[in-house]
């Protein structure tokens, strides 16, 4: 545990002293890295399961293993078997007017990276970028979540032997985080809500440190006229209620024709009524009091909540009809299992909608037709797209992962993590005896001929 703001400003400072003394990680031991830090999390996975399960009150294993786990120890085997291939130089062509210099990029460790992770997912969030940043060759801090202490834990004792050059572990509360975000980091990336983003990012500006964030927003969900009903709503449960809704890619809301409205309904009932395990609980009071909030100020301006009982008759999902924009659930993350419900009679009407509210993290699209899905992706924009799914397309560790506009900028999952911490240095290597700068000296005529009739012809 970090005491004060000084021990913090201490290791940041011994970091960038490894860096600067000891240079980029080696090859050899960004692998050594990355292996062990996969063997220690498939070793002490049950250890990882109890520990944030104690975190939110009760967490299910498959939340857990599923969502936490499984992909951060995907996205570190996918880092150490691409890791080679990525840090070679990439030729570049040179055309006329570079011959017959070579040209290419070589992909650099930045330095020392910060990780401000969240408390949703304490485990993916922290470690996955830390694995590309690691491939990348850097040094990793990472500020881990406060309502998350025994998990924190038990991700310091895994730690490998012989890591404390490479990676360490902060926690705190919000004036760490505060002056975590202040401090000139080689590159920053922060997981969380959009205004504390807004914060993060003023903070960064200050040293011009270039900044990844990755936010949330309102993902909403359309269920097209021609999706097949009863798969939409599986996929659609199983994205609201994975993880007590408290992901940021999470179905915020859904748009449903009103010739179909009653059948959705009945089939989420089915659903929901078919669902035998127990809840991963909201991680905190003040979170669950937050969502009743937004409940209850919705129903006394004119909405109607539907709860949906779970086969053990626990209230596990509330349905919201009759929503409108004077309610604060309207424009606000729910974070929670709330589902809002609109009616709609015309696609286009619901296009527009989306294209006046702020990009979302994700988009959600049911249709068996691919014309009607089309119709809407080609009009508004989103981070990521799932068609006929519903957050799978995070899991996919060979896709980038990232937000736009207000739900944030930067990608870290795919190759595009490993060149986000990386600095693309461009490289012009030309032979030592080349009679080049002295025609351009000169102003040689044939070369401005030559040079006009490449690249200036009508």
């Amino acid at each position: 545990m970090i005491a004060n703001t000084r021990e913090l400003e201490r290791l940041h400072q011994q970091f960038k002293t490894f860096h600067r003394e000891q240079g980029p990680l080696s090859l050899a031991r960004r692998k050594d890295m990355l292996s062990a830090l996969r063997k220690a999390l498939v070793t002490h996975q049950q250890t990882l399961v109890e520990a944030v399960s104690k975190d939110f009150g009760y967490r299910d294993e498959f939340d857990t293993v599923f969502s936490d786990i499984l992909p951060t120890v995907d996205a570190i085997a996918y880092c150490g078997k691409h890791l080679k291939r990525w840090t070679k130089p990439q030729r570049r062509h040179p055309g006329f007017a570079h011959f017959p210099s070579k040209l290419y990029v070589n992909y650099e460790a930045k330095g020392v990276v910060g990780v401000i992770s969240p408390w949703n997912y304490p485990i993916n969030l922290a470690l996955s970028p830390a694995a590309f940043a690691i491939a990348a060759g850097n040094r990793v801090v990472i500020k881990l979540s406060e309502y998350t202490p025994n998990l924190n834990a038990a991700l310091k004792a895994l730690l490998p032997a012989n890591s404390d050059d490479v990676i360490a572990f902060v926690e705190g509360e919000s004036d760490i985080a505060e002056a975590f975000s202040a401090l000139p980091w080689d590159h920053l990336l922060f997981t969380g809500g959009t205004e504390i983003g807004r914060h993060v990012m003023r903070s960064a500006a200050q040293h011009l440190t270039p900044l990844t964030l990755e936010l949330g927003g309102k993902s909403p969900t359309v269920v097209l006229p021609s999706a097949h009903l009863p798969s939409a709503v599986s996929q659609l449960c199983f994205g609201k209620l994975t993880n007590g809704g408290q992901i940021c890619v999470a179905p915020d809301h859904v748009y449903v024709p009103n010739h179909m409205l009653d059948g959705f309904i009945a089939y989420v009932k089915q659903t929901v009524a078919a669902v035998t395990y127990p809840s991963t609980h909201v991680i905190s009071t003040r979170a669950q009091q937050r969502i009743n909030s937004l409940l209850a100020q919705a129903c006394e301006n004119g909405a109607e909540a539907m709860p949906l009982l779970d086969a053990q008759g626990n209230t596990r999902l509330t349905l919201l009809l009759n929503v409108d924009t004077r309610m604060d659930i309207a424009n606000t993350e729910i974070f929670g299992p709330i589902l809002p419900v609109y009616g709609y009679d015309d696609i286009e009407q619901v296009i527009e909608t989306l294209k006046g509210q702020a990009k979302p993290l994700a988009l959600y699209l049911f249709a068996q037709d691919s014309r009607q899905w089309r119709q809407v992706s080609e009009q508004v924009q989103s981070g990521t797209l799932a068609i006929n799914d519903t957050l799978m397309q995070v899991s996919a560790t060979d896709l980038p992962f990232g937000g736009v506009g207000e739900s944030g900028f930067g990608q870290y999952h795919g190759k595009e993590g490993f060149i986000t911490f990386s600095h693309a240095r461009s490289v012009v290597q030309s032979p030592a005896r080349w009679p080049k700068a002295r025609l351009l000296l000169q102003r040689s005529k044939l070369l401005l001929g030559i040079s006009k009739w490449l690249y200036l012809r009508k």
